[in-house]
């Protein structure tokens, strides 16, 4: 076969054609696809490398905030733990006092019923003493007894203090005075005469008595002027022992 330089130069013509067409029309779309797909790969790896960079970071934000919180846990159980001493010593202060206002309410009950106690005790006593000397004063009760008594309360009208003296004679000067007279045994006439001599000798003023019997005095009399009572029976004697006057 035979090699012709027209054929060859063709040949080479094609060959040079054909290369210019590869480069325009495959080459390049194919470089610039792969430099595209070079770009984003660099732009995934730059984003990876960024997003590696912001984790690694957040990594170490959320490690400090752990040590922070653990801190800030480590605090909080501090100051709790403080508060709860704090308010267990209050409480134990307010039950040290509740407990020791109870100590002494209870300390005062237990006073007032031993008073109380001791104050019936005394009642019943003076209850048992007056009834005893009731009975044995009803046993003495004689009209001589009571004539001893008023013989007493007339020799008594001279150690009157003064006040009750004038209050006495100012009572028995006024209009219708009345001196009256109470006896546990009727006073004869020549005593009731006597009574009212001497006691006209220390009260001029007094004109009018008015004698009555009250067997209840058991022995002795009780003279009423105004507002004044004079006592000399058994009686009025029991209730001031038993501790206080029971009038009539």
């Amino acid at each position: 076969m035979e090699l012709d330089l027209t054929t060859f130069l063709m040949e080479v013509a094609n060959f040079l054609i054909l290369v210019w067409i590869m480069n325009r029309l495959l080459y390049k779309p194919v470089q610039a696809i792969i430099a595209k797909r070079q770009a984003a790969m660099e732009q995934t790896r730059s984003e990876a490398g960024q997003m590696r960079a912001e984790a690694t970071e957040l990594e170490r934000t959320y490690q400090g905030r752990l040590a922070s919180w653990d801190e800030e846990k480590a605090e909080l159980r501090r100051q709790l733990q403080a508060e709860i001493a704090i308010e267990r010593q209050r409480l134990t202060a307010v039950l040290d006092t509740e407990l020791a206002e109870m100590r002494d309410k209870v300390r005062v009950t237990e006073e007032r019923q031993a008073e109380e106690l001791v104050r019936l005790s005394e009642e019943r006593a003076i209850t048992n003493a007056g009834r005893f000397a009731a009975r044995l004063l009803t046993r003495i009760a004689t009209p001589d007894l009571e004539s001893k008594l008023v013989e007493m309360l007339l020799e008594d009208l001279h150690g009157l203090p003064d006040e009750q003296l004038r209050a006495i004679v100012e009572a028995l000067g006024r209009e219708e005075a009345i001196v009256r007279v109470v006896s546990a045994y009727p006073l004869t006439e020549t005593v009731a005469e006597t009574f009212q001599e001497r006691f006209r000798a220390i009260f001029p003023a007094a004109q009018h008595f008015s004698f009555t019997v009250n067997e209840a005095l058991l022995a002795g009399i009780r003279v009423n002027t105004g507002p004044w009572n004079l006592s000399a029976n058994l009686k009025d004697e029991l209730a001031f022992f038993l501790g206080g006057i029971n009038g009539e």
